[in-house]
């Protein structure tokens, strides 16, 4: 039977003439398409298929159906079909199903070589497709099949810039929406996708290497997207190399470069690099890569790394080993001069440090009370002081209290990776969206330069303790509220990192709240803080406490060890030099027997070893913390600071805002700094590896001051 036999014999006339039948209602071609709906029976069916749906859809999948209804009539010789009324809900139900059905026979027809009317080849293989499919997803052929080029009328399309693999990728893309993407082809099917302006196609391959990056693939993907044009791609594998450099270093990736790519990369301050040794390194094993056409670049690539900086033992050990160092002449000066300034005290002022070496150890002040610091400036109300013991500088870093992440902080503590986590409660705007009140805990992003994000939460409590061994996390203690009565507790929650539940840990001893908390060589300790008492029922509920309990993650269990010589809380706590600091605090000697309680300048140290306590040097005077179970002391470089408490017992004083030093080997408290660029009062002070180029220099109006 002929192909125009067959169009006679349901043509709309014959049909038309046929009285048996009905007028035929036919499926409306354009922009109606997508309100078509089958029967009811249909409906259920569809809505199974929704949740099994993995299928991604094309954008231009819409536009397909329109020009293939555009061209093409169905005609219907049996019995009308009925179209039943389509609910709102099921709109987009019935566009999915019907453009899938729709792709679904056009790659049928790829597959089959039906209705094909242009083959693309590339490198020799053949690709039969349908030039309405292509036109619709490409730009670049829309135009050589419209715009009267020789390609209109010709079968066969030749494309010089395309891969077998890649076509077959991007045409397996246009016919059934599925984009395979593996680190081997998505170079390639970028490219092709970049040269037929598929931008969706080209995203996605671009989404893709930023996700699969990694150390040993970054520099090509920067130099690629710098070739393409790809701004955004090349600006984050750039910050991935310069973040990532010491890592990158060790793969051959970085051996292949050009000379004046690895220049410009050696060039920048932006390094992360702890030891200049690393970029003197990657110099010399690229040179000695391929050595005879490299050897030329190795004077203007020594040139930007910073010989000062560079141990002299590595210097040394760098001319023995390195023939290209010692054929050059000028190379073998700078070298030398190197050695000889090394042995001068100090470094030139003019130089400039990599990114990785500026990063620090500071006391970070987190929370504050919202008031602020008198600038014209601003307030600084949503940054926490930051100070920088080695260099005596001043910075600040967004509080957790900013864009609501916490209303107030009521611990924290800085995990061995160097992960600062804080706990408290909700603000204002959050609580009226909760059902309930939550212990939250957030956790700073140093990667991303300021943000603090929601880690997990717990079940509410008030006056808890938090600490950290390895990577977990336990919420210790506290006041909660039971049956409309608060009680003070000993329950233990743990969480892990790596994991997304509280889990029960084996309790306190006793119950406790306003205590404080310290990690000690992979041991957790608790000490001080409010107990309840039952023996005396006339006198005050609770007691201070003067016992330390020491918990092994090992034996998982707690044992009590030796008890300070005060009963005390709001306290200050910190491990330093491998012992235990408590400083100052409210509270009376020996066990609390409801005898009088005083401030404290005293500071007592535990010894682990021996388990006992000694005496250490006296606090200027009576210092309390500002938070009743936060501690404002912290270490750096194995001595001791105070940034700041109250003077005194009067809760409503303002800070003193200095910062005190004690370097125990001279056994002796020093002010370091009078009068800091610090809020009022804070919540917790901590101490954490930190860049200043990640934070916020303080108002220049105050600094002159």
């Amino acid at each position: 039977m002929s192909r125009n036999w067959v169009m006679s014999a349901i043509s709309p006339q014959a049909v038309t003439n046929d009285t048996s039948h009905k007028p035929v209602q036919h499926f409306p071609p354009s922009d109606a398409v997508g309100e078509v709906c089958p029967s009811s029976n249909d409906i259920d069916l569809q809505r199974k298929d929704k949740r099994t749906l993995s299928l991604s859809l094309h954008k231009n999948s819409f536009q397909v159906v329109k020009a293939v209804l555009v061209r093409c009539i169905f005609f219907v010789s049996a019995a009308p079909y009925k179209l039943s009324p389509c609910p709102l809900y099921t709109v987009m139900d019935c566009r999915v199903k019907h453009s899938l059905a729709l792709l679904g026979h056009i790659n049928k027809m790829k597959e089959m070589h039906e209705l094909t009317d242009v083959v693309l080849v590339a490198e020799g293989v053949s690709f039969p497709c349908h030039r309405l499919v292509l036109s619709a997803f490409s730009p670049y052929f829309k135009v050589m099949f419209t715009c009267g080029l020789q390609e209109c009328s010709k079968r066969e399309v030749i494309l010089q810039d395309a891969t077998p693999d890649s076509l077959s990728v991007i045409l397996s893309y246009m016919y059934s929406s599925e984009l395979l993407l593996s680190n081997a082809n998505v170079q390639s099917v970028s490219t092709a996708a970049f040269l037929l302006q598929m931008d969706d196609v080209f995203k996605n391959c671009q989404k893709y290497m930023v996700d699969h990056m990694d150390a040993s693939n970054c520099v090509g993907v920067y130099h690629y997207a710098k070739l393409l044009g790809a701004e955004d791609l090349a600006e984050r594998a750039k910050k991935y190399l310069y973040q990532h450099f010491a890592e990158v270093c060790l793969h051959e990736e970085i051996l292949e470069v050009d000379s004046h790519q690895l220049l410009a990369l050696i060039s920048s301050d932006d390094l992360n690099v702890s030891r200049e040794e690393s970029v003197l390194d990657v110099v010399l094993r690229w040179v000695n890569y391929d050595r005879n056409p490299r050897a030329e670049h190795a004077l203007e690539l020594l040139k930007q790394v910073r010989l000062v900086l560079v141990s002299p033992d590595f210097l040394r050990e760098a001319l023995k080993r390195n023939t290209a160092l010692l054929c050059n002449s000028q190379c073998y000066s700078m070298i030398t001069e190197a050695l000889e300034f090394a042995q001068k005290a100090g470094l030139p002022r003019s130089l400039h440090l990599r990114y990785g070496m500026e990063t620090t150890d500071l006391l970070l002040c987190i929370g504050n009370n919202g008031l602020g610091i008198k600038s014209r400036h601003g307030s600084y109300a949503d940054f926490s002081f930051c100070y920088a013991p080695t260099t005596k500088r001043t910075y600040f870093m967004n509080s957790p209290r900013y864009g609501e992440a916490l209303g107030s902080v009521c611990a924290g503590v800085v995990m061995e990776n160097n992960d600062v986590v804080v706990a408290g409660e909700a603000g204002a705007l959050r609580l009226s969206r909760q059902k309930s009140r939550n212990v939250e805990i957030c956790r700073y992003h140093i990667k991303s330069r300021g943000c603090w994000e929601k880690l997990c939460s717990a079940e509410y409590r008030e006056m808890y303790a938090l600490g950290t061994l390895e990577t977990n996390l336990y919420l210790l203690g506290g006041q909660m509220k039971l049956k409309n009565q608060y009680v003070v507790t000993n329950c233990v929650q743990k969480f892990s990192m790596e994991g997304t539940q509280w889990r029960s840990s084996p309790p306190l001893p006793i119950p406790l709240a306003c205590h404080a908390a310290v990690t000690l060589k992979n041991k957790l300790y608790v000490l001080g803080g409010w107990t309840p008492q039952t023996d005396r029922p006339d006198d005050e509920p609770d007691r201070l406490s003067h016992r330390l309990f020491e918990f092994d993650p090992v034996k998982d269990k707690w044992t009590e060890r030796a008890s300070m010589t005060y009963s005390k809380y709001r306290c200050s706590t910190a491990a330093v030099n491998g012992e235990i600091y408590v400083l100052g605090g409210i509270g009376c000697l020996g066990a609390d027997h409801g005898q009088a309680r005083r401030c404290l300048d005293n500071v007592e140290i535990y010894n682990p070893d021996g388990d006992f306590w000694r005496e250490g040097p006296p606090l200027p005077s009576p210092l309390l913390s500002l938070r009743t179970n936060a501690t404002n002391a912290g270490v750096v470089e194995g001595k001791l600071y105070v940034c700041g408490a109250y003077n005194g017992a009067d809760r409503h004083e303002v800070i003193t805002k200095d910062i005190l030093e004690l370097d125990p080997w001279d056994n002796q408290w020093n002010v370091v700094a009078h009068g800091v660029l610090m809020h009022d009062s804070y919540d917790v002070c901590l101490v954490a590896k930190l860049n200043p180029r990640d934070l916020i220099p303080p108002p220049t109006d105050l600094l002159e001051q």
